[in-house]
């Protein structure tokens, strides 16, 4: 069980060993240097959590990607048990990369870690063959480092569940945005209008996929109408 920092080194030292076993490439910073082919190029349909893979509305894994947009108490036992659900994720379109909670109030070392291992996460998804999808999930502007080894030009994810609208005169996402240069990007969660304005004028290829909680409740109430 993942439930302190001893841990979450633990899980990246595994990580570590795998990959390095399976040839995959750092920087010297120690971030995966992952390459273009690796990450999906086509939307998917819809984006679900891991634990709802199974649900009835999921009728086409082909056009599934798969998710962690969850408590971090729910991403823990995907951090353990990655390599024996390999198989599961190998079933999908391809999978966002994990989103352990990275906050700008948090240390700056505990931001980076935490980065890195969603990113670990994603390399050993992608060095088994699976597409996968960047999450663009940051803490302070310092933590932008920590993507300059994923090529520019590839799709990101970014979840709006639990965010606040964005302020009007808070560029902070866009400009995190601008620096990643996204090929596209999937924009999971509630609408944030201001967002979803300032990128389409600057020219970003961007979809907005409702959460899956939502596209529940909007699919029963239809039902209820039918």
């Amino acid at each position: 069980m993942i439930n302190n920092l001893v841990e979450l080194l633990k899980v990246t030292d595994n990580y570590y060993d795998y990959l390095k076993q399976r040839n995959f490439k750092f920087n010297k910073r120690g971030f995966p240097l992952f390459e273009k082919e690796m990450f999906l190029t086509e939307y998917p349909k819809m984006v679900v959590p891991y634990s709802q893979r199974n649900n009835r509305r999921v009728t086409n894994r082909k056009d599934v990607v798969l998710c962690t947009f969850s408590k971090d108490s729910l991403i823990y036992p995907r951090l353990k048990k990655i390599f024996e659900e390999i198989a599961e994720y190998k079933k999908y379109k391809g999978v966002i990369i994990s989103d352990l909670t990275v906050t700008r109030d948090m240390d700056i070392e505990y931001q980076n870690l935490l980065m890195l291992i969603n990113q670990l996460y994603g390399a050993i998804l992608a060095a088994n063959g699976i597409k996968i999808v960047m999450n663009a999930r940051n803490g302070l502007s310092d933590t932008l480092k920590n993507f300059d080894n994923v090529p520019k030009d590839v799709m990101y994810a970014s979840s709006r569940l639990g965010c606040s609208k964005q302020d009007a005169f808070d560029l902070t996402y866009i400009r995190k945005i601008i620096y990643l240069q996204p090929s596209r990007l999937i924009l999971y969660g509630k609408h944030d209008f201001f967002v979803e304005n300032y990128l389409d004028n600057i020219g970003f290829d961007f979809v907005c996929l409702p959460d899956f909680h939502t596209l529940c409740i909007e699919d029963n109430n239809l039902r209820r109408c039918a």
